[in-house]
């Protein structure tokens, strides 16, 4: 069987990916279902300049992104990459998809997420066409404000003229790509998802719909054995990124209330591509006033090696699918803590293999942390539990073989 993929990140080619923000887990599918012998996997993606060619057995087809002049004009202008996004354009999408479609003859077509253009070609060819969901981005955009914003505020605040240009492009571009999928969803009928979050979006947007429940496989290190030891003191865990949905408010005004109201002496580290200065000016709370360091972007080892040393590990987005950190903490025995929201009450059972709290929340989530970390008997319970859970739902094997089955159904029923 041949299947071709159509990805952000650059997975296996050249050097591996292991980032932490969603390109880890398809390399580490690669690595998985390469292994499979009656599969011949191709994978594309755009890459500016870079050459086709077989690594390890894989076929790689970097695409350029055919610009107009337009778009060209504002890509020299602005030095940087603008994605192009008008219908007028799609076209031209379609016609370099299709080239490495018409090349590489795939029986299958696997589409990683539906936030880029690669799904347009869902009804322009006869090959069966899947979309693999990552995050969706209607609902996403509907959430992307926190409460105490609105786009005046988070285009002006704090103003110099730079930010204001990029702030515009991030809602312009953000716009553009939801009227995107919505033509996306209307194209493509057969869906990969894994939580109930994903599959109702899904049916709502597209009622003809077909979904397959498809798990992921976590970065290699995560299924490294190790064993979790509780500190003495209080260390709080998250991974989040710069957007505002993604709560960075939320660890702020939850860490004041701990300072607060607490005699606890306690730390919470945050990994991840953070800007704060938008977010703190904006509440009135510095992170360095409120016990809160920030750690920029961590390897999967050194990230492991926090997780193993932590009392708990929260998850703070306004909106998210099934986030990958939130589970590479559950199968190393964290016990979790994460907003209600989206696909993440899917990833536990409250108060059983971890916590939901509701967003923007700040006191409960606080009053949570107390209590866990003042019953360590209880944290290790619900850890263990939580990793028992998560080692099931990343099984490599098992996650393979339920994924060679969607092709062959979408086979059988094409």
């Amino acid at each position: 069987m041949r299947v071709l993929w159509f990805t952000l990140p650059f997975s296996n080619y050249g050097k591996p990916s292991e980032s932490y923000n969603g390109g880890g887990w398809v390399s580490s599918l690669e690595k998985e279902l390469k292994k499979n012998s009656n599969i011949e996997l191709g994978i594309s993606f755009f890459l500016d300049e870079a050459k086709d060619g077989i690594i390890d057995g894989v076929s790689y087809f970097p695409m350029d992104r055919p610009f107009n002049k337009w778009i060209k004009l504002k890509y020299i202008l602005s030095m940087r990459s603008v994605k192009c996004m008008d219908k007028d354009l799609w076209s031209n999408y379609e016609r370099e998809i299709l080239r490495v479609v018409n090349r590489f003859k795939p029986d299958i077509i696997q589409i990683f997420g539906s936030e880029e253009c690669f799904g347009l070609i869902a009804n322009k060819t006869k090959i069966p066409v899947v979309i693999h969901i990552q995050g969706i981005i209607n609902p996403y955009i509907n959430a992307f404000l926190p409460p105490f914003f609105s786009w005046e505020t988070f285009l002006k605040s704090p103003f110099k003229l730079w930010k204001y240009y990029n702030r515009c492009t991030i809602r312009g571009m953000w716009k553009a790509q939801s009227e995107r999928e919505k033509e996306i969803y209307r194209r493509c009928n057969y869906y990969i998802g894994r939580t109930e979050w994903d599959k109702r979006i899904t049916m709502l947007m597209n009622k003809n719909a077909k979904y397959f429940f498809g798990s992921e496989i976590l970065r290699p290190a995560f299924y490294l054995s190790g064993k979790r030891i509780l500190p003495e003191k209080l260390i709080i865990i998250s991974t989040i990124s710069s957007p505002l949905y993604k709560g960075y408010d939320l660890i702020l005004k939850t860490a004041d209330l701990l300072k607060q109201y607490s005699q606890v002496d306690f730390e919470w580290k945050v990994f991840g591509n953070i800007d704060p200065i938008m977010v703190e000016k904006q509440i009135q709370i510095r992170h360095g006033n409120v016990n809160v360091f920030l750690k920029g972007v961590a390897t999967a080892e050194q990230l492991r090696a926090a997780l193993l040393e932590c009392t708990i590990y929260v998850h703070s987005s306004y909106i998210d699918n099934s986030p990958n950190s939130v589970c590479e903490a559950q199968i190393l025995g964290c016990t979790v803590i994460t907003t209600n929201a989206g696909g993440m009450p899917s990833l536990m059972k409250n108060g059983i293999s971890g916590f939901n709290v509701p967003t923007n929340d700040p006191y409960q989530m606080a009053s949570l942390i107390l209590e866990i970390y003042n019953d360590p008997e209880k944290n290790i319970k619900i850890g263990k539990t939580a990793e028992s859970i998560a080692k099931q739902r990343h099984d490599k094997s098992a996650i393979v073989k339920n994924l060679i089955n969607i092709y062959n159904n979408m086979i059988k029923d094409e």
